[in-house]
């Protein structure tokens, strides 16, 4: 294979500086998996003395695992070589897409191409114990004196549950009774980050004779859960929580069965979107703690909550770091800076789905 340093490369390849992302959950079920991804770019020819016979681009996604697990938490079969503390590598790699493309060269000085996504890709990210990555290769040939020539490009995959801040996003009610205490909560099924806080109506009734709530703490959990597959079935390794700083509202000092109490709490800075992956899901629930008077123990409850971000047409360069490395978190644009899907009329996103979340069971082989 020949090589050319410096600016004598004979060709190059330009990936488009537009974010590639998908809307909702990896289904064909979700009403946005007819949007067509695609990656976009150009291929450009600087020496034109070269005749390119064949020029091929190929997309290939990989999605890896590395971690030490507890052995007492994995199968029989799973187990490995164990270390001092007990502990056992688990180790794997497995392609999540390879998409090929011809390009026909006849003596142009750029080529445009477009390489269309299956919608079922998970998005990119950078974990501690897991990854998923994508890259683009682009190989040329010309003829037996010249052999070939070999490019790659790292492209940045995202997936966003909310297409706008058009979209409207329905409440899920929660309702329960503890002796003395009955609620009722409306709990948003998701919230983006650019809104900035997590926003629960809550309705209660007490026997004020004997007990009075005295004030609700609300705070964000984060879930990150690592799995597995063995011949035997899917693993999932105990998830690591995440509790993020609580917000603590205090009721007025008069109130009626039928007043609505607006308890919020501000999605911090570090949090991450959610994500679902052959190895790695990341999840997040809302933790509220309900705080009586007169020495009664609190009442805790947890209400899952999606968090994802709105797709933004911001600087490249910055969003490619920040999706695909988790240690770094992207600034939030405001809604108004937002692009998305535009209009009313073209956002369409169903949480009622059986399983708002991918499922990669079917492409989790060890390789």
């Amino acid at each position: 294979m020949r090589r050319f340093v410096g600016t004598s490369t004979p060709v190059d390849v330009i990936v488009d500086e537009a974010p590639v992302y998908f809307i909702g959950p990896a289904t064909r079920d979700n009403p946005m998996s007819h949007v067509r991804t695609r990656v976009m770019g150009k291929v450009l020819f600087h020496d034109r003395k070269i005749k390119w016979n064949r020029i091929t681009l190929q997309l290939m996604g990989r999605a890896g695992l590395t971690i030490q697990a507890p052995a007492s938490a994995l199968p029989r079969e799973a187990v490995g070589p164990m270390d001092a503390s007990g502990m056992t590598t688990l180790q794997t790699t497995i392609r999540v897409c390879d998409i090929e493309k011809e390009l026909i060269f006849g003596g142009q000085d750029e080529i445009e191409f477009g390489l269309h996504l299956p919608t079922h890709l998970p998005p990119s990210i950078k974990a501690k114990h897991a990854f998923v990555e994508y890259t683009l290769i682009a190989n040329f040939s010309a003829g037996t004196f010249f052999k070939k020539y070999r490019i790659q490009r790292t492209v940045i995959l995202k997936r966003h549950y909310l297409p706008s801040p058009s979209a409207l996003i329905p409440n899920t009610e929660h309702h329960g009774v503890r002796e003395f205490f009955a609620w009722n909560a409306e709990v948003p099924k998701a919230a983006a980050l650019e809104t900035g806080e997590i926003v629960i109506a809550f309705r209660w009734s007490v026997e004020k004779e004997r007990v009075e709530v005295d004030r609700v703490d609300i705070g964000l959990l984060e879930i990150e859960t690592y799995r597995f597959t063995t011949r035997h079935g899917l693993h999932n390794l105990p998830p690591v929580m995440t509790a993020f700083p609580v917000t603590t509202y205090h009721p007025p000092t008069f109130t009626t069965t039928s007043e609505t109490h607006f308890v919020r709490t501000v999605i911090p800075t570090k949090v991450r979107t959610h994500h679902f992956d052959p190895f790695l899901e990341i999840a997040h629930k809302t933790r509220v703690t309900i705080h009586f008077s007169l020495g009664h123990s609190p009442l805790q409850l947890e209400f899952p909550i999606i968090l994802t971000d709105y797709p933004a047409n911001f600087n490249h360069n910055h969003a490619n770091t920040a999706a695909y490395n988790n240690d770094s978190v992207p600034s939030r644009p405001s809604a108004s800076t937002a692009t998305g899907i535009p209009g009313d009329d073209a956002v369409a996103v169903d949480f009622d789905l059986p399983e708002y979340t991918p499922r990669y069971e079917h492409v989790l082989a060890e390789s």
